[in-house]
């Protein structure tokens, strides 16, 4: 079976999971696609970046990175999916 698109795994990733931190989210996608250089973990940090502004993803909380994660300072943000985004999960990626 082939596997989803990467952006497309990330939303079906939330859809299930409900509500996550950017970096909890990075960390599933990449180890699941076999990725882990720093080009990977900014992409996806950029497709949630695209999600939240298209209306799949919600920020429910936002904190500074200490460092640990992706860059101290850099802002850490935890998502939940929309309704329009479960809408489109449920319409293209669970049919």
């Amino acid at each position: 079976m082939a596997k989803l698109p990467m952006k497309s795994r990330l939303v079906q990733i939330l859809y299930h999971q409900k509500e996550a931190w950017d970096y909890e989210l990075t960390g599933n996608l990449l180890a699941e696609y076999g990725k882990n250089s720093d080009y990977w973990k900014w992409m996806a940090r950029f497709w949630m970046t695209e999600l939240s502004c298209g209306g799949i993803f919600d920020i429910v909380d936002a904190k500074a990175d200490d460092g640990s994660q992706f860059a101290k300072g850099k802002v850490l943000y935890r998502y939940s999916i929309s309704e329009f985004g479960k809408s489109r999960v449920e319409e293209l990626l669970e049919a």
